[in-house]
């Protein structure tokens, strides 16, 4: 199929899921749907292969400037996630590939999952609303599987990449580890009946405790045992939530990643490495009142920090990562990032631990030199 047909075929599609998913048959739709009720895809999904030995994922945004570095890196990625859906209220699912990547990775051996998240962009909630969460993993959820199931088929994509975060909603943090992982099992046991595959997003951690609400709902032996791959958020370490530090420190990454490899296969889990960074302003901040002032930037940004008036450039050993200190109208800060040397130190860790690969956090963040990095030591 030839490039302008490919985008013909996918506007029909995405128009096609869209009206289902979010539009007005959608309200007509019972909020329990059957899963039974979707029909097996009589074109099979070939599976995930990889450049030999491992595989790259990126994560594309839906700007222009996502689809920009998608477009000049893409001969580095095996995989793209589009994160360019979102649960709506209703249990419908908003989104729609507006630049034709799916037809683009159709002709180019890329595979393309489609990325749902429950991020809510009102500033008077949290990004990640955990509302939305208990909409899709409970309150509609036959109606948000099916929905997703029917992406993946009328859309082209490969597969289904679940991101939600923030999920612990409830007064028992049991049962919404418990709600998570049921639904995980329902979806990927429709997903594989119709040939598509399902990566987790998963929150990084060192033990499971019950006091950490952030990633106690996610049970990784059990979620490595029905998804294809886990995408390992092996960043924001530190950020403008608390006191100043690497967002990747590789000792901390690594003791995530032995974390995860000892209870799920290591060929199903993913690395993830951030092309970006914090700017914390020491001087506006009040760690005393667990008030801090930071700002994010983009790899691409790191140049013109580190050209400030009197900045002056350090490298912390432990966490092998880099870090600038300058003062500015008055103000000290303090900034971590990433450079081509602390990502190359945490893609060891691919190999040492045998994964199945690394994705990275996002495109058009970054430039040449962060492929070069990240992907010359595994491929």
């Amino acid at each position: 199929m030839g490039k302008q047909s490919s985008l013909v075929f996918l506007l029909l599609a995405v128009t096609s899921w869209l009206s289902y998913a979010c539009g007005a048959s959608a309200s007509s739709q019972p909020d329990s749907i059957s899963p039974a009720s979707v029909s097996v895809s009589d074109e099979s999904t070939a599976s995930v292969v990889a450049t030999p030995g491992r595989f790259v994922l990126g994560y594309y945004t839906g700007s222009q400037s996502s689809y920009d570095a998608f477009l000049s890196f893409s001969a580095y990625l095996d995989i793209v996630s589009a994160d360019i859906f979102s649960i709506q209220p209703d249990g419908c699912i908003a989104g729609s590939d507006d630049f034709g990547v799916v037809a683009y990775d159709q002709s180019h051996d890329i595979q393309t999952y489609a990325c749902v998240n429950n991020y809510n962009g009102d500033p008077a909630v949290d990004d990640f609303d955990l509302e939305l969460a208990r909409t899709a993993i409970l309150a509609h959820k036959d109606k948000v599987i099916l929905s997703l199931v029917q992406i993946a088929l009328d859309g082209g994509f490969d597969g289904i990449n679940i991101d939600f975060e923030n999920i612990a909603y409830s007064a028992n943090i049991e049962d919404d580890r418990m709600a998570f992982t049921s639904f995980i099992y329902d979806l990927a046991g429709q997903l594989h009946a119709n040939d598509k595959k399902l990566i987790i997003s998963v929150p990084s951690k060192t033990t499971d405790s019950p006091q950490d609400s952030w990633s106690y709902p996610f049970d990784l032996t059990a979620l490595g045992q029905d998804a294809d791959y886990l995408q390992l958020m092996t960043y924001d370490q530190h950020g403008p939530w608390g006191e100043p530090g690497p967002v990747s420190g590789k000792d901390w990454v690594e003791d995530c990643v032995a974390y995860a490899s000892s209870l799920v296969d290591p060929s199903k889990l993913l690395l993830g490495l951030p092309a970006y960074g914090y700017d914390w302003d020491l001087t506006a901040s009040d760690p005393d009142h667990y008030n801090y002032s930071a700002t994010g930037f983009s790899w691409v940004d790191v140049p013109q920090l580190l050209a400030k008036p009197g900045a002056e450039i350090h490298w912390d050993a432990v966490t092998q990562s880099p870090y600038v200190t300058y003062t500015e109208a008055g103000h000290e800060h303090v900034a971590w990032y990433e450079n081509a040397e602390s990502i190359r130190a945490k893609v060891d860790l691919v190999l040492k631990y045998n994964l199945a690969g690394l994705s990275m956090w996002s495109l058009g963040q970054e430039d040449l030199s962060f492929w070069q990095a990240a992907v010359d030591g595994i491929k």
